[in-house]
């Protein structure tokens, strides 16, 4: 898409046109390396990454789950790490103790 950057027309083609794709963000790019899902030194390589290890059937939706919960779970400063659903998969609370 002529005029926008990747992360942007990801965004507009999974939602606008319902394209399995996946914008990563700042949200994305730190829960993808933190719980070593899909680790990346840029968020070309998280992404990359991720559309090889996430299952079709959850390409379509992906990106908002990684979005909520880098944004009220899994936060930069001061993750909660006790509320995470996903806390026994990630080894990243034993660094914020």
């Amino acid at each position: 898409m002529p005029g926008v950057g990747r992360k942007t027309a990801n965004v507009v083609l999974n939602t606008a046109f319902g394209w399995p794709t996946i914008a990563v963000d700042t949200h994305i790019y730190r829960v993808s390396n933190r719980t070593k899902f899909a680790m990346g030194k840029n968020v070309d390589e998280v992404e990359q990454k991720l559309l090889k290890v996430v299952p079709k059937e959850f390409k379509l939706d992906v990106h908002h789950w990684l979005i909520l919960h880098g944004r009220y779970t899994c936060i930069a400063r001061k993750p909660r790490c006790g509320s995470c659903i996903i806390e026994d998969l990630c080894e990243f609370k034993e660094k914020t103790e």
